[in-house]
């Protein structure tokens, strides 16, 4: 009896901060499958989809180049406007009847039978990978900006920075820090590997393979960090205002006691 085997290549891309999924539905309204607030399934033809997540990943699987850029276009149309910094991975997937339980590699998973849900289970966290790049990414940037900070204290004394600066170095890692939260950490599992024990396995296969807990961990140490050196220069910043404001009071105090001295002197 001839076994059937295929495979198809996967691409996630990371585009946008966010995507209000509801606002886009329209321009796919024809194709969608699935949809929720979260993420959004369209089918073009047989084997063929993309997978929009409103944390700003679209992932095609067994898309050709040709419509990929259609997708970007129509995003595009709709006001996404693309990250200066895009970040992407590829995946492959895998059918091959002669085995009979899946197999996770680095680069690929190999299944012994194709269905809409595996397929999304793949889509969907490779799509949570390359968020999760993306935010490594980022992360990484304010910490060399932190270190930078560090080393101007250590090595001058001072920031030498303007306040307004400050502010605004601030405002951006207090920033970056709910978009992660709101962005990644509330991605749950899909009901459906609750309910399929070679679904469960393969979700958690995929899941350790991707590393996805550690680098959570990563990103969560990393913004520990981040959080404790703004509390250090905020801390600075308000001890040289303090400072400042000591100073200027003992001046005034010192120029009025002087002014009294001076009106003693000369009564």
């Amino acid at each position: 009896m001839a076994t059937h085997s295929k495979v198809y290549e996967l691409k996630a891309v990371h585009i946008a901060e966010r995507f209000r999924l509801k606002d886009l539905k329209n321009k796919f309204a024809r194709f969608i499958i699935e949809f929720s607030n979260y993420a959004m399934v369209i089918r073009y033809c047989e084997d063929s989809y993309v997978y929009l997540y409103n944390y700003g990943v679209v992932v095609f699987f067994n898309v050709d180049l040709a419509l990929q850029e259609k997708v970007f276009s129509l995003l595009q149309e709709s006001g996404i406007l693309a990250e200066p910094m895009r970040i992407s991975d590829s995946f492959h997937f895998e059918v091959d009847e002669k085995i009979a339980t899946h197999r996770v590699y680095f680069d690929r998973v190999v299944v012994p039978h194709f269905t809409e849900k595996i397929a999304e289970i793949v889509g969907m966290l490779l799509a949570e990978s390359t968020a999760l790049d993306y935010y490594e990414a980022i992360v990484g940037d304010l910490l060399i900006r932190i270190n930078r900070l560090s080393k101007i204290l250590k090595n001058k004394g001072k920031m030498l920075r303007t306040t307004e600066d400050l502010i605004k170095f601030i405002g951006l890692c207090l920033d970056m820090k709910q978009e992660i939260i709101s962005s990644l950490y509330i991605v749950d599992s899909p009901d459906e590997i609750w309910e399929d024990m070679e679904l469960n396995k393969l979700h958690r296969d995929l899941k350790s393979m991707f590393e996805i807990g550690t680098r959570y961990r990563g990103l969560e140490y990393k913004i520990k960090i981040i959080q404790e050196s703004i509390n250090v220069i905020v801390d600075l910043s308000k001890s040289k205002r303090e400072t400042i404001l000591e100073i200027t009071i003992i001046f005034l105090i010192a120029f009025e006691l002087m002014i009294s001295i001076f009106n003693s002197i000369f009564k």
